[in-house]
Order: structure tokens, then sequence, then C-alpha cells
């Protein structure tokens, strides 16, 4: 399925002058990096652009998580990272549940209703302040967006790419 790194969060406002940045992550409930053996390596990722960075501290706030990377050494150093999303490795999360799966896996598979009618094919997914939504292109180019939650998805077949959907109007 997609790549070996996931999405966790955006980087808030830089902290201190000691070089610590706000995570702020997208699943407050979520497996979190406090418990993570450090250094920990990641991406910075600010649309096509990517940078490999370790973190070496965390420490959990109200808001996320304070963290620090190596070489990061004051407020300026970090300041340019504001924005920026966080990504962590896959295989920091464990293995996921029968009826579980990653919204970053859903771009690129194949939409069908129960009965097997195809709808098209998820062509990206955004977070909508609630929850996330799926876009999905059928083959004349016309564009659904369903929400990516439990009473519209049926079932997520990773190996297959597939992806049924409940009938909702």
């Amino acid at each position: 399925m997609g790549s070996g790194w996931l999405p966790f969060g955006t980087l808030g406002r830089p902290h201190g002058t000691k070089g610590e940045i706000l995570l702020c992550p997208f699943n407050k409930e979520g497996a979190g990096i406090a418990a993570s053996q450090l250094p920990l390596a990641v991406r910075v990722v600010k649309g096509e652009e990517c940078a490999a960075a370790d973190i070496v501290a965390v420490r959990p706030v109200h808001a996320g998580f304070l963290i620090r990377f190596a070489g990061a050494e004051s407020r300026e150093s970090v300041a340019a990272m504001v924005g920026r999303q966080l990504h962590l490795p896959r295989s920091l999360f464990g293995p996921l549940g029968q009826a579980e799966f990653f919204v970053e896996d859903l771009p690129g598979c194949e939409v069908f209703l129960p009965d097997g009618q195809r709808l098209g094919r998820v062509a990206s997914t955004f977070w909508n302040g609630a929850h996330d939504v799926m876009t999905i292109v059928a083959d004349d180019g016309t564009e659904r967006l369903v929400p990516t939650v439990a009473q519209y998805i049926r079932r997520f077949e990773g190996v297959n790419r597939r992806l049924i959907l409940e009938a909702h109007e």
C-alpha cells in the first residue's frame, strides 16, 4: 500500500528559545510519539518538498507535543517549519485490525457499491474539520465527495485496492 510514511500532524508555532516547536497531531486519540524511542527519524513535508529529520526530544502539552529536532538549537532554526506536516514511519503504528485502514491508503482504490456497481476511483482525501472526505472520480469525470466514516464504508480491501461503500443518497 502507500509509502512507508504516514502524515501525523502539523508543525505549529516555535516555543521558547531552545528550538522546540509545537506538533499538532491530526488524531489526538491515535498513536503518540511520546513513547517512541529517540532519536526518531521523521519527514518534514510541504507540498512536494520533503526533508529528513530526527526528533530528539518530545513532551506532551495541551495542544499536542513540543518536539525538538537534532541540530535545532534556537527558535529561528525551527521557524521556517511552521505549517509543514510531520510524517512518521508506518512501522511505528503497528499492525491494523481487520476493519481498519489508513486514510492515506485510499487514493487510487477502485470504489464499488455492494451490488458490484463501480462508482469510480478515489482521487484524493481531505480533512473538512470534522472527518476525512474522499473525492471519488467516475469514468465520465464527475466527482462525488463521500465522508470517510464507518457508516459509509462497508469494506476496505487493501490488497485488491478496492473499497466497498454503502449506498447513501
